[in-house]
């Protein structure tokens, strides 16, 4: 039983690890994507295909945490609870450094903030944060107050709410243009996001929608119905 429990902590703990990196610096802040260190870029194309591998990124995680959850059953008695916390600290920890240590130094599949001068000290951070967790459950495991397993849904629950913040990212513009040299002034000031095949709609990435419409505006520029352009969520002028 008591061995039972310290695998259901630990492997509970990493997944918890896994998405508090995946929900949190993948999607809230956009600091990386599991791969973005492998292939960099801002194209659409890449955007989506690593969106696709930040799922499988979290589908795995589910996996792990379901494994930890059928650790569970039946429910032990409420002593085993230190136990259980100590477990789930330590994976916590343990995922934190194992994705410094294998991910953005070994492997170097992304590093934790990117696009930064010193990327190095974001990735010790969150070493030594994994560092302090394992130290945590360390402790706990010998003084700590006994915590039933179910009290940790609520943990669950709060971290879970995050993934419905809306996500930090460049604002999707469509319009038709007077010509190509428009657009080509237009992407000095905005990232070229796409076109439909006949060239007459133009997309564009910016983070200042308000300053790119008066400067579409004075170049001629008309809302234009958005092209099918799969994958993206396009706002009109």
């Amino acid at each position: 039983m008591r061995g039972r429990i310290g695998w259901s902590g630990g492997l509970m703990g990493f997944a918890f690890g896994g998405f508090f990196d995946g929900i949190l610096l993948h999607q809230l802040l956009q600091w990386h994507h599991l791969l973005s260190g492998w292939y960099p870029g801002q194209t659409l194309v890449l955007e989506r295909w690593h969106m696709a591998w930040d799922g499988v990124f979290h589908a795995i995680h589910y996996l792990v945490l379901a494994l930890g959850l059928a650790l569970l059953w039946p429910l032990p008695s409420a002593a085993t609870g230190r136990r259980f916390a100590a477990a789930f600290a330590i994976g916590f920890g343990a995922w934190h450094v194992l994705d410094a240590v294998v991910n953005h130094w070994a492997l170097g599949l992304h590093r934790i903030r990117e696009g930064v001068d010193q990327p190095l000290l974001y990735d010790l951070a969150f070493f030594a944060l994994g560092l302090a967790a394992i130290g945590l459950g360390l402790l706990w495991r010998e003084r700590a107050p006994r915590l039933p397993p179910g009290s940790l849904a609520l943990l669950a629950l709060s971290a879970g709410l995050g993934a419905a913040l809306p996500a930090r990212g460049p604002s999707f513009v469509a319009l038709a243009l007077p010509g190509p040299e428009a657009a080509l002034r237009l992407a000095a000031t905005a990232q070229l996001a796409g076109a439909d095949a006949a060239g007459d709609v133009w997309v564009f990435a910016t983070p200042d929608p308000a300053g790119f419409r008066r400067t579409a505006l004075a170049l001629g520029a008309h809302p234009a119905p958005l092209p099918a352009l799969p994958g993206l969520c396009l706002t009109r002028l």
